[in-house]
């Protein structure tokens, strides 16, 4: 197994054990460990790696190493697209080509969709799934989205493809939210495709951790989830677990209880008096606002080729327009992008993003070039269902004359991390020291 040592250094920090104690726990000797925390990634054999594990309380898991992987830049031509087809059954008939963007090993990879569910038949809905995603349609002809049993104008929808003007912006868009069962069928006897972006949950971790909680502590959780996550439960939530209530939060505070639970009941006029109780508890009164929401009546945010075009504007060189969005899944973003070889000398071509972003070329050939992983400037060209994974605040830009879909999603740094980084003290400093950190918890060995 391949052995990360930062990830071993971090646990030995966390566990407040020393270099020589762990090894003591694990029965080996203590230059073989100070070896593996001397170098890089090494690997070692299961039983090794085993006992370490066991002395520090962990699974094997948490110290492994990912291997060696490209995290700048993972492009994709077309024919590899094409070689990723996979067909799939669905209702009896063939019902779906499943394609494969360009992604990292162990990232989530955008699907293109072949749609070959006929047009004078129901499509039959899937499961859906915990991410939410953007779909939309490639054309070239108009599909049927249904996201439901009963047909309604929410649940049974024409997602139109763009055949007429800005043809740069394709088609319809539309977000759905987790676990939102949904298909599709042709709308016409014109064949079509869609892309579908998966964008990392926020809600994975709690609901892998929560796979291992007692049924009554899961019934209980969920109790807290059907109330609503009102502001007031979640006050009164974040006080019990600090040892107040809300007459001793306002004491605190110096305010009646009455002003408190005024505040509680129109948090954003009340933001001076959340913030004096967050500063004197300890909690986040953020958690307190409400959240801004956009959707339909099953959670799905849906924008069409229209009002796609209406949102057209300059980004540099570039010319973008939004797709579906939703606040309420601020890392969820896909923008229509134009390559305009006119345009190419405006400054701003460069593009630095806080998290992973994927683009399909949509049309035309385009060249994308960028900061490798030494600092040198690398590029390729990639025609119409090209495909590219740009990690995190990697430069790079894009030239020639096309047209490009851009998606992004939370997978770091994302909204969940930068609320982190807004309460972090000394973020810059934090991020530093914590950057492949090999150093002690500080106590003298022996």
């Amino acid at each position: 197994m391949l052995v990360d040592p930062f990830k071993v250094a971090h646990w030995m920090n966390a566990r407040k054990h020393t270099a020589t104690q762990v090894a003591e726990l694990a029965g080996v000797p203590g230059e073989e460990l100070t070896g593996l925390l001397g170098g890089g990634i090494a690997e070692v054999d299961d039983a090794l790696l085993g006992r370490i594990a066991l002395a520090l309380r962990v699974d094997p898991a948490q110290l492994c190493a990912q291997g060696a992987r490209d995290l700048t830049v993972v492009h994709q031509t077309a024919d590899a697209l094409a070689a990723t087809c996979r067909p799939i059954q669905r209702d009896g008939i063939h019902f779906y080509n499943y394609y494969s963007m360009a992604a990292p090993p162990g990232r989530v990879a955008p699907v293109i969709l072949d749609i070959l569910c006929p047009a004078d038949r129901l499509p039959a809905l899937n499961n859906g799934h915990l991410e939410p995603a953007i779909t939309v349609n490639l054309g070239p002809g108009d599909i049927h989205g249904r996201w439901g049993p009963e047909l309604t104008p929410q649940t049974w929808q024409v997602l139109h493809a763009n055949p007429g003007d800005d043809p740069w912006i394709v088609g319809d868009s539309y977000v759905e939210p987790s676990y939102c069962p949904h298909s599709y069928s042709l709308a016409g006897a014109a064949p079509a495709r869609i892309v579908s972006y998966t964008g990392q949950s926020n809600m994975a971790p709690v609901i892998e951790e929560a796979n291992a909680w007692s049924d009554s502590a899961y019934a209980r959780y969920l109790e807290l989830l059907d109330g609503g996550l009102s502001p007031g439960d979640l006050l009164d939530l974040l006080l019990a677990r600090r040892g107040y209530q809300r007459s001793s939060a306002a004491e605190a505070i110096g305010v009646d209880p009455a002003a408190l639970d005024k505040a509680v009941s129109d948090p954003v006029a009340g933001i001076p008096v959340l913030r004096a109780l967050a500063r004197t508890v300890g909690l986040d009164y953020r958690l307190l606002l409400p959240a801004e929401r956009s959707h339909d009546a099953v959670g799905k945010s849906y924008r069409d080729v229209p009002d796609a075009r209406a949102s057209r504007r300059r980004l540099g060189p570039y010319e973008v327009a939004s797709m579906a969005s939703a606040p309420h899944l601020p890392d969820l973003t896909g923008l229509y992008l134009r390559v305009d070889p006119d345009a190419a000398e405006l400054p701003g071509a460069d593009l630095v993003e806080p998290a992973e972003s994927h683009y399909l070329v949509a049309g035309g050939e385009l060249t994308l070039d960028w900061d490798d992983a030494q600092g040198q400037r690398q590029s390729t060209t990639l025609s119409a269902d090209g495909s590219a994974w740009v990690g995190p605040f990697v430069r790079h830009r894009w030239s020639g004359d096309g047209a490009l879909l851009k998606f992004g999603s939370g997978s770091h740094v994302g909204y969940l991390d930068l609320v982190e980084l807004t309460n972090t003290y000394a973020p810059a400093a934090t991020a530093r020291r914590g950057r492949r950190d090999l150093s002690s918890w500080g106590y003298d060995e022996g």
